[in-house]
């Protein structure tokens, strides 16, 4: 069967790398870290301030009472970290209930290799999933049908963490580790109305490969509980090379609805950033610079929480949602 996840190019081949960080920002900083660390064995790297100019980089004002934690798999199965941002003030979410029709960041996802017995782990430290196990139907590229499946949970701040097993004539959707059965995120997604201009964006621009755009109809018993026949398009975009750390966009059409927050970007809650590492940071600005992207923070040598350190810059893709990039040699 042809998968997806085996790339036919090389890593050499990209200049923009796989997703390397999704910031998630809470207000229920002590769920996030039950859930990433006592959920999905995760480490975190400790709890710390921003001052001035590193608060108001990630999209935050000097006002703002808000502190950051990073964390990330350190044993086998290492992938995507997850800058987790506690901001004590009152501040809208980007999704304001469990259901994934509204625009805006909207899933973390893990492989793993027993979905039930993690259900049992979470349930334990007070995490539940909105159905239970979900299997579905995917098709090939070459037309081929196989049954995956997942598990969705209610996180902090109405967005979704996520479980997600396939087939065992394919890889999984990140490297697992042995121990645990559990491997580090291993995507994100996010829903958007007309999806299309924010794709072309990836591929066109960031130079990603689009492995797989479809329409289909949403089944019964819908993990992130959305209406039984409502039309989604689905798009996994991957950095060239790479068989992990991809981004899905999600196009529910005419049942998509806007979120009431007044961005997708901090300082509102919920999944509000991916960050990316590049070999060229210049000729990603140039690339961005004739496509009128707006750039929030121009490039300038800064440490960014997760990101090593070196030059990094923040622009906002065709569908206003940040997207974090930094020098991939520094």
């Amino acid at each position: 069967m042809q998968d997806i996840f085996v790339p036919e190019s090389s890593p050499a081949d990209a200049l923009v790398n796989q997703l390397h960080t999704v910031t998630w920002v809470t207000s229920d900083p002590e769920t996030m870290e039950r859930a990433l660390t006592s959920g999905y064995g995760l480490t975190g790297g400790g709890w710390s301030v921003p001052r001035g100019e590193e608060k108001t980089y990630l999209g935050f004002s000097l006002d703002h009472d808000v502190r950051v934690n990073v964390f990330r798999k350190t044993a086998t199965g290492a992938n995507i970290a997850i800058r987790v941002v506690h901001i004590a003030d009152d501040v809208d979410a980007v999704r304001p209930e469990y259901l994934g029709l509204f625009t805006g960041g909207a899933t973390l996802s893990f492989p793993m290799n027993d979905l039930g017995k993690h259900e049992q782990r979470m349930k334990a430290i007070g995490i539940d999933s909105t159905i239970g196990v979900k299997e579905m139907d995917f098709t090939s590229p070459a037309g081929e049908v196989y049954t995956a499946a997942e598990i969705v949970y209610k996180a902090p701040d109405y967005a979704f963490l996520m479980g997600v097993t396939r087939p065992d004539i394919f890889v999984p959707t990140g490297p697992i580790d042995p121990e645990t059965g559990i491997g580090g995120a291993s995507y994100s997604t996010r829903c958007l109305h007309e999806a299309q201009q924010t794709m072309e964006f990836f591929r066109d621009v960031l130079g990603f490969e689009v492995r797989r755009d479809v329409v289909f109809e949403v089944g019964e018993r819908s993990a992130l509980l959305m209406p039984q026949g409502t039309r989604e398009r689905f798009i996994q975009c991957f950095a060239p090379g790479s068989q992990t750390g991809y981004c899905v966009l999600m196009d529910h059409h005419e049942a998509t609805r806007p979120s009431p927050a007044p961005g997708f970007g901090p300082p509102n809650r919920g999944i509000v950033m991916w960050s990316f590492l590049t070999r060229d940071l210049d000729e990603v600005r140039d690339r961005i610079a004739g496509h009128g992207v707006r750039i929030l923070q121009d490039i300038a040598e800064r440490a960014s929480p997760g990101l090593p350190g070196g030059r990094t810059m923040i622009v906002e893709d065709p569908d206003g949602f940040p997207l974090e990039f930094g020098d991939a040699n520094d």
